[in-house]
């Protein structure tokens, strides 16, 4: 199954779109296009994307930090939170393991960027009013967003 809501869609969508659609991360521009759709495997997916030369990026509270963790390289933090990024052709099994086990924890998130420069983070918990991950400056980029347990994809895309 494909869905493949418009802009005009998205926006008469009763809650921001990144809710309606499960994302956990929220977005400053409007895609152009996002696309939900059912995968056979969302491990050969990601590897795949990796291969094609997304970015992992991955945003988790500080502690407590997995072993796997620790060799990646963190592009943002504040006192709370941290983010880091994964750029490699495959996913090794104990990041596949650790990205599975959180991924109903609020306090992760893990989505795949297409160009990774140029965006703006805003980690979450540095005032009161932020409660999630904010993206802007995607300008021409694509997002994907994976759900591991339903072998789902959200894909974002802008021209």
């Amino acid at each position: 199954m494909k869905i493949v809501y418009s802009p005009e869609d998205l926006l008469a969508l009763e809650d921001p779109f990144e809710y309606e659609v499960g994302l956990p991360i929220r977005i400053r521009e409007l895609p152009a296009s996002v696309i939900e759709e059912e995968l056979p495997d969302s491990r050969e997916h990601l590897d795949r994307l990796l291969k094609e030369g997304y970015t992992l990026v991955i945003q988790k509270s500080r502690i407590p930090n997995p072993p796997v963790l620790a060799g990646l390289q963190v592009i943002a933090e504040n006192t709370v939170m941290k983010m880091y990024i994964y750029q490699a052709n495959h996913c090794e099994d104990a990041l596949w393991d650790v990205l599975s086990e959180n991924e109903y924890n609020q306090h992760w998130a893990s989505f795949l960027l297409k160009k990774i420069e140029g965006v703006r983070f805003e980690l979450p918990y540095t005032n009161e009013a932020q409660i999630a991950l904010k993206l802007s400056n995607l300008k021409i980029n694509e997002l994907v967003h994976l759900r591991f347990e339903t072998n789902q994809s959200v894909t974002c895309q802008w021209d």
